[in-house]
């Protein structure tokens, strides 16, 4: 028998996500719901028949992207928007903290990776594997060279704030964390050089040992 969520026991809908299971964006966004224990109904949009320019799915998200919450009559677009929105949902959690400057932090690491670092890692995942498997043709070797710069400049900062520490802000896992972890969804397949980085390369596999994270893989 399946189990009702606690929003349908109360009457409720489901906050449901619009999504697809290949975009780090997403995957922040599942890996944060899972953290928290929401359930979202999920609504698989299958880009090559073109479901994220739909009319009726525009007319939730004008920019035609993935993830796209819907909770009511309330429609949230941008991933680290909605990690936001969903930590609300139980401030008891800690993902985003209570005190101010702690909360700022976390935005702030998260507009660091929205600027700085996710641009970088999705850069060598679209040319070294994604773009393959949509059949668009050959790496272009400049974009990768100039990704791969940019990473290790990145890298730095990273490894250096998590000297001697077990996560990004506090003493306690937060949607820091969940952000930046989800931006390296691919290292591993594109040869991204995490390794360079040792305190970042452990952080990382702290992340990826949650049950969360191995719930909402691809």
């Amino acid at each position: 028998m399946t189990r009702a969520s606690p929003r349908r026991l109360l009457g409720l809908p489901n906050m449901k996500l619009y999504h697809n299971p290949l975009s780090p964006n997403v995957r922040r966004v599942r890996l944060t719901a899972a953290v928290l224990g929401i359930t979202l109904e999920e609504k698989l949009l299958d880009f090559s028949k073109g479901e994220h320019k739909s009319p009726e799915f525009l007319a939730l998200n004008p920019n035609g992207a993935v993830p796209t919450l819907v909770d009511g009559e309330f429609a949230l677009t941008e991933s680290r928007a909605i990690m936001q929105y969903l930590a609300s949902k139980k401030p008891e959690s800690g993902l985003l903290p209570k005190d101010e400057m702690a909360r700022a932090d976390v935005t702030r690491w998260q507009f660091w990776d929205a600027s700085h670092f996710s641009p970088q890692c999705a850069t060598l995942a679209f040319e070294r594997i994604l773009k393959k498997m949509m059949g668009l043709g050959e790496p272009n070797e400049a974009k990768i060279t100039e990704a791969l710069a940019n990473f290790r400049r990145f890298g730095a900062v990273l490894d250096a704030r998590l000297k001697g520490k077990q996560y990004l802000v506090g003493n306690a896992l937060t949607l820091a964390d969940l952000t930046v972890a989800s931006s390296l969804m691919y290292a591993k397949q594109a040869d991204v050089p995490v390794a360079e980085f040792p305190n970042v390369e452990a952080w990382l596999g702290r992340i990826t040992a949650l049950d969360g994270w191995k719930q909402t893989g691809a």
